[in-house]
Formats: structure tokens, sequence, C-alpha cells
């Protein structure tokens, strides 16, 4: 055999491997997920492979699109020339009955705070109050979704914000996604453009700080391994089914590559601890093959 002819049978033996690796990893996600009460969309993309499991649905993001606004409002600092020091006020008629942490630690109104002290609770602590004051720092729902549009995003669809969602449940429909398109706009911030390098960095942070969902995508990853992610999880409706529970992320491995996953539950009538470990289960699979 001639060096050509090496070098060609090489290429195909190669691609044969990519082939069969990328088509047995979704094999095996199909199989995990074939017998679960809910519906579930998976997309992982690693250097320039992907693997998608129902990924032709959308499905409802809940806290997940807190990520859109955090790098919206880093876009926005960023060309603005404004600090993450600036202060903004939260006003009494700003708070509502939602899940909120610093609202829990406000004393009295109005309250200054922070851009920065925003995001933070925004992204690390899922708090609706604090996104819903970034959205209005932005100009509302319609800005985050010009933002989207700008940088390459216009199919994720973005109606509501937190308010909203609690004060009428099927509302928490609205804001939608497909898991490819979570994980590619990761994937943009990471690797792309998106942000400069400063605001990157920043939006990286918050990211890797997030304390919810320590039972979702981090638990299925062994306790040394850096992972950035978000959660996200709607109420019950009247039947007791669950509108969505997810988890999106970026996971580092070993060698230093980073691949990014999102995992989206709807329509589940399991419980919240079984939503958790199924992505959890889908989690511990994505890092055993890629690693």
């Amino acid at each position: 055999m001639n060096i050509k002819s090496f070098i060609v049978a090489l290429g195909a033996i190669i691609g044969i491997a990519i082939y069969f690796h990328q088509n047995t990893m979704e094999q095996k996600l199909q199989k995990l997920i074939s017998d679960k009460d809910c519906d579930v969309g998976i997309a992982v993309l690693h250097g320039n492979k992907q693997w998608l499991v129902t990924n032709h649905e959308t499905y409802p993001m809940m806290s997940v699109f807190k990520i859109f606004v955090a790098a919206a409002v880093l876009d926005k600092v960023e060309k603005e020339n404004v600090s993450l020091d600036k202060k903004i006020l939260i006003s009494k008629d700003m708070i509502y009955p939602t899940y909120s942490p610093l609202r829990d630690k406000i004393q009295n109104y109005p309250y200054q705070t922070t851009i920065e002290e925003l995001l933070f609770y925004m992204i690390a602590q899922s708090d609706n109050v604090a996104t819903d004051v970034l959205i209005s720092y932005l100009g509302g729902v319609n800005a985050l979704n010009q933002f989207l549009e700008a940088v390459g995003f216009s199919q994720i669809v973005i109606k509501v914000n937190e308010r909203q969602m609690s004060e009428d449940i099927q509302t928490q429909k609205f804001n939608v996604a497909q898991p490819y398109d979570v994980a590619l706009f990761m994937k943009s911030i990471l690797e792309g453009n998106i942000l400069s390098a400063k605001q990157k960095e920043i939006w990286m942070n918050f990211m890797e700080q997030t304390q919810t969902g320590k039972d979702k995508l981090k638990a299925g990853l062994p306790r040394d391994v850096v992972i950035g992610h978000k959660t996200g999880s709607s109420d019950r409706d009247d039947k007791g089914v669950k509108i969505g529970d997810n988890d999106v992320g970026f996971v580092f491995l070993p060698n230093g590559e980073i691949y990014y996953i999102a995992v989206f539950l709807k329509n589940s009538k399991m419980n919240d601890e079984k939503n958790a470990n199924l992505i959890s289960q889908i989690s511990e699979l994505v890092y055993d093959e890629l690693n």
C-alpha cells in the first residue's frame, strides 16, 4: 500500500470510528430516557461534534433564560462603559411573592444595590426579583430579544419576565428554546465574540458559582470537575405535571477541553427527585463518554 492509499484508508477508519462513537452516545441517551414519564431534550457540543436527542421540539426554559439576561447586561455595560458597581435602586413596588433570596435580605426600601450584586443573585442564586430588575435595566423583554437577534439567536423566544410567570402558571410555557440553541449560545459565549474577553470571564465566573441544582448536572460529575451551569424549574399544573425542569452548562474535561450540555425536561409526571436524578444520569453518561 502506498502512502496516499494508507492516508485515505486511515481517514476512512477514523471517520467510521467517530460516526459509531457519536451514534453510540445518542443511542445510550435514547435508551436512558426511553421509559421516563416526561419529554426530554438533550444537546451536547464538544469540539466540532454534536449529539442531539429530541432536539426538534422546543422546551420551556424557566430560569435558564437568565443566562441570556446576564450576557445582555454584560454587553450593555461594556458598550456604555458602565462599571458593574453602578448603583441600582430597588423600590417596594418591584417586590412580589416569588423565590428571591435578595428580597429576603432587604430590610428597608428603596434598597441600593449594584449591577454586580444583581448578576450574582440572578445566576448563582436564581433570584427572580434580581432578574426582573436587570431586565428593566436592559429596557424590557423586547430589548433582551433584540440582543439575542443581534448575536444570531432570534430562534430563542422570550416573551415574559419572572413576575409574569409567577402570576400566571400558563406563562411559564412562553419562554422556549431548542436544546441545541442553548448549548450553542454557551459555546458562542466562551469560544466566540458575543462578549469581550473581560465580560466573558465575568459571565463564566457567575455560572461557576451557581448554588442551585446540586442534584442535577453537577451530581453526575466527579467532585473536582469544574462546571458552570444554570438550572430552571417550573411549578406544577393542577394535574401535578411539571412544566419544565432543566439544567444547562459547560464542563471542563481533565485534558482542558470543554463541552456544552443542555438537558430539558417538560410535561414531567415524575417527582422532582426523579427529574433531578434523570438529569444527573444524563450528565454522568455524557462525561464518561467524552472522558
